[in-house]
């Protein structure tokens, strides 16, 4: 019925989202994350990364604009490669894909260690403890790329939908 489709990928940094992201694009979807607003060619066949938060607006404004233009070339699968909680922001990518006949799934990492932060969220408070070890680790193997800082990893996980659908992000259900 569907031969277009949108992944967004939901997943903490450093969760393996990214590795899975790669998987599903294969050699003829659309990668799309906002890290890649940040990588600047250096002239000599090598990138650097220049993380800026104040341009993190203008990022997440390139993405969608990409994103758009994916959906007009009717390219399949596109991933969206972003934590995509229950917010406005996710919620554009879905309804957007969707008033364009895509097919819209949420897509988490395989990774061991994803499985089980998200059973310890599923379970909380009483997982606090082991919570706060999987957001030092995960913000520690971050630093490489992302750079979140333990104290946001830690909201996040405080805050986060374990069996997030993609009709609530639609509002079609509350």
């Amino acid at each position: 019925m569907f031969d277009k489709v949108v992944y967004l990928m939901r997943g903490l940094p450093s969760s393996g989202k990214s590795h899975l992201a790669r998987r599903l694009v294969g050699d003829v979807g659309v990668l799309l994350e906002t890290d890649q607003f940040f990588y600047h060619d250096n002239g000599d066949g090598t990138r650097s990364f220049h993380y800026s938060e104040a341009q993190l607006p203008a990022a997440r404004q390139w993405v969608f604009e990409k994103f758009r233009e994916a959906l007009a070339e009717a390219r399949s699968p596109i991933v969206v490669d972003r934590g995509n909680g229950l917010n406005e922001e996710t919620r554009r990518f879905a309804q957007y894909a969707v008033d364009r006949g895509y097919r819209v799934e949420l897509k988490e990492p395989d990774s061991l260690w994803w499985q089980e932060i998200k059973e310890l969220m599923r379970g909380r408070p009483g997982t606090n403890p082991l919570l706060k070890q999987w957001a030092l680790r995960l913000s520690e193997f971050s630093r490489e790329t992302h750079r979140v800082p333990l104290d946001t990893i830690q909201k996040w996980m405080s805050t986060w939908r374990v069996d997030l659908t993609v009709e609530e992000i639609l509002g079609q259900v509350r």
